[in-house]
């Protein structure tokens, strides 16, 4: 029997794929000591952030991440906050 994945399922299967690359993508250029070897994978990681950041929007629009935002005085706190340390 064959599996179909909708829409939905495949574009969170996408989200998170790139959240997990960029995690890896980011520990590669911390341990690189290649100077070019930092800069290819600082742009396959900035693509692959796009990437996510692309789909995020889409399923936001698509009501498939629904995104509660801050109230004014709540992000002033937090700025006040860690403008501290």
């Amino acid at each position: 029997m064959k599996s179909q994945l909708n829409d939905e399922q495949i574009i969170k299967d996408i989200l998170a794929t790139d959240k997990s690359l960029a995690k890896l993508y980011m520990n590669a250029i911390l341990e690189s000591s290649c100077p070019k070897m930092r800069k290819v994978l600082g742009d396959v990681h900035m693509d692959i952030a796009n990437n996510q950041f692309a789909c995020f929007k889409y399923m936001e629009q698509n009501n498939l991440y629904p995104v509660e935002y801050a109230e004014t005085k709540k992000i002033k706190e937090a700025i006040s906050k860690f403008a501290v340390l």
